[in-house]
């Protein structure tokens, strides 16, 4: 595929925060990784934090088009939570280096938090994405009917965040194993806790009580004296 002009300025722009930081993210050094001419970073954003604000919300689409939940899907449970997983570690990979340069300019950070508000936008709103999911399966009786979409889609979306957050830290695996298997242990975990309840019969008030001699028909019946 191949890119636009302005989609060559934004990967650029994420490699060159990711692997020199905000202080070391100029325009000429963009420019370079893009292979274009300085001006051309001007004609699509006249200032940096353009750049850098452009960046941070145009990773968002990249996650949540894999977010929406097909009632049709003929896949296991198993095979559709792993791949969101993934999408999730990607997602957030990309974006921590980015919301690092946010944090250490708080005008910047405002200015991000005024244009989310406006356009309804932003990373929070994976959340609702993935508790659609949760909905779909459940009315297709695959999860447990009593959760709380919203509580599940935190459960999955929240060790992502850790473990992507943990690598960029300490610059390895944070967990003595692959990031496959840290998916695949995350996934069967969730669905252990997610999987409906099996169809069990409660005893009723008119039922034997097991154990009561009252209840048992070859014990004599005690009259009050």
């Amino acid at each position: 595929m191949t890119l636009t002009t302005r989609q060559q300025i934004l990967a650029a722009a994420a490699h060159v925060l990711h692997e020199r930081g905000l202080t070391g993210m100029t325009t000429r050094t963009i420019a370079r990784q893009a292979g274009l001419a300085d001006g051309t970073l001007y004609v699509h954003f006249p200032h940096k934090e353009d750049l850098i604000l452009a960046a941070v919300q145009e990773q968002l689409p990249t996650f949540t088009a894999r977010m929406r939940a097909d009632p049709a899907d003929p896949r296991p449970l198993a095979d559709g939570l792993a791949e969101f997983v993934h999408a999730a570690l990607r997602y957030t990979a990309a974006l921590i280096p980015l919301s690092a340069a946010l944090f250490a300019d708080p005008a910047l950070l405002a200015r991000q938090q005024a244009t989310l508000k406006e356009r309804q936008a932003g990373p929070h709103l994976l959340y609702q994405r993935v508790a659609d999911y949760i909905t779909a399966e459940q009315q297709r009786g695959r999860i447990n009917a009593h959760l709380e979409p919203l509580s599940v889609a935190a459960l999955l979306l929240g060790p992502c965040f850790q473990y992507a957050f943990l690598r960029h830290f300490v610059g390895a695996d944070p967990l003595p194993m692959t990031e496959e298997q840290f998916v695949t242990n995350l996934v069967q975990t969730l669905i252990a806790g997610l999987a409906p309840p099996t169809s069990e019969r409660l005893p009723t008030n008119d039922q034997t009580r097991e154990g009561d001699p009252d209840d048992d028909p070859d014990t004599p019946t005690r009259h009050d004296a």
